[in-house]
């Protein structure tokens, strides 16, 4: 089984998710062979080639020959993953694990497994049985990609039409807010 691991662009590690594919890779009962692109983390799944980072070329080449995509739940990698066809097994960062600034990825996660778009890990355990699903043959790929975007929840809809557009309506104003409670702090860090 061929599969792709993308952490994305972010300045900060996913470790959480890079253990729990090592953990889960190493457990299963069929080779495995792949990529893993890991970013700025120290965390390498022994199972997979690691690569900090993928020219696009090299991201669409890995996307398109995986069996099985396992990601974070930023809105270009799953863009890209669900026009493949793909149902990629995905997990939030979280703010409380200092992986993001804030948990919009949550709301996304929550969106798409709802509509069963995606399959979504929570710890090691839930990963290694999807994927132990998929090498029984069980679908790895999604439903057929919905052409009527009104039939489309919010956000499946913004996924769907592309990352440009597709970020949670709520981010610029978690941004302002984030931005407005640090004030202060920055004002009595303000250089003399």
């Amino acid at each position: 089984m061929r599969i792709f691991v993308t952490v994305g662009n972010a300045l900060v590690p996913f470790d959480r998710l890079l253990r729990w594919v090592d953990e889960a890779t190493s457990a299963l009962d069929v080779p495995v062979e792949g990529l893993c692109q890991h970013g700025p983390s120290l965390v390498r799944p022994r199972e997979l080639t690691p690569r900090e980072h993928l020219s696009r070329a090299e991201f669409e080449r890995e996307m398109e020959h995986a069996d099985v995509v396992v990601c974070h739940a930023g809105v270009g990698t799953l863009s890209e993953a669900l026009r493949r066809g793909h149902r990629p097994i995905v997990a939030a960062r979280r703010a409380g694990f200092g992986e993001i600034v804030n948990d919009h990825q949550l709301e996304i996660v929550a969106a798409l497994g709802h509509e069963g778009r995606i399959e979504v890990a929570e710890d090691a355990e839930s990963l290694r049985a999807v994927l132990q699903r998929y090498t029984r043959g069980e679908a790895r790929r999604g439903p057929p990609r919905d052409e009527d975007p009104a039939r489309l929840s919010p956000v499946a809809r913004a996924i769907a039409e592309g990352p440009a557009r597709a970020r949670p309506p709520r981010l610029g104003k978690l941004a302002m807010d984030a931005l407005a409670a640090l004030g202060p702090r920055l004002d009595r860090l303000r250089v003399r």
